[in-house]
């Protein structure tokens, strides 16, 4: 596998590693903490010919170096399948109850973070996959991919001080986390039919009663596959935004556009 000249993974404990989940894709990167430059990005196709935790144990054992020592590796796991839990009814022991009331019939290995004070995510990963992923790299820690979403819009919503919507669009899906003096609320719907992916945000938007002449509606992610649905907000959202982003890994103007927003919204916490 080619890497840049600037990493060497015979010190992999200077670099970080991140792994991305998708229903469909396997990504992972490479960065440093202390050198800007350091960034390299892989994403691959898993198939239909392998099962989904074949196609990974297959990806992981082919490129070889995800068990060695980096000094962190991360696994962010991209699902709709989560629910926010406020602090005071969080009790770890009790998340799965918490995540059947809400999905029912799914099997799997229960997880939870925690990206705001008060605020816990619950969500789930295939066991077998989870279990392999834990034997295999480097001491993993996993997160949700609404786990940097949440962090980095919260920041931007109590900077801007007023009633504010962020919608993200990613792998085939839309986020949304909405504000007003905290989080009103976070959700994740598909994003395959135009027609859908307004239905979902509109009816959101209104149902929280946001102002469609004062309230600011912040786009990022896939935003060029999407155009059409972003045209349509213009004619009845008055105030219609890109969320800018500011990595401290030196990313080019294609990565900014390409790159998934929490990937980004990572690399602008180190």
């Amino acid at each position: 596998m080619f890497l840049p000249e600037n990493i060497d993974l015979a010190h992999a404990e200077n670099y970080d590693l991140s792994i991305r989940l998708t229903p469909d894709r396997f990504s992972f990167y490479i960065y440093s903490v202390s050198d800007p430059t350091v960034f390299y990005y892989q994403e691959t196709s898993l198939g239909s010919k392998f099962t989904y935790t074949e196609s990974i144990k297959r990806l992981i054992f082919d490129l070889g170096f995800f068990s060695q020592p980096f000094r962190s590796t991360k696994a962010t796991v991209v699902s709709p399948q989560f629910t926010l839990v406020p602090g005071k009814f969080f009790d770890r022991k009790r998340a799965k109850k918490l995540f059947d009331y809400n999905f029912h019939e799914i099997e799997g290995k229960i997880l939870s973070d925690s990206p705001l004070d008060g605020i816990h995510i619950v969500y789930h990963l295939d066991e077998e996959v989870h279990s392999f992923l834990s034997r295999n790299l480097w001491n993993p820690h996993f997160r949700h991919q609404a786990t940097p979403l949440l962090s980095l819009f919260a920041t931007r919503a109590a900077e801007r001080g007023d009633r504010c919507c962020f919608v993200d669009f990613h792998d085939r899906f839309v986020s949304l986390f909405a504000f007003d003096e905290g989080l009103l609320t976070a959700n994740m719907f598909p994003a395959t039919h135009p027609q859908d992916t307004l239905y979902y945000i509109t009816n959101t938007w209104e149902k929280l009663g946001f102002d469609q002449s004062a309230d600011t509606l912040l786009l990022s992610g896939n935003l060029d596959a999407h155009t059409g649905v972003i045209d349509e907000f213009s004619k009845f959202i008055a105030k219609v935004e890109q969320t800018e982003l500011h990595p401290k890994t030196n990313l080019s103007e294609e990565q900014l556009r390409t790159l998934p927003t929490d990937t980004v919204a990572m690399l602008c916490e180190l």
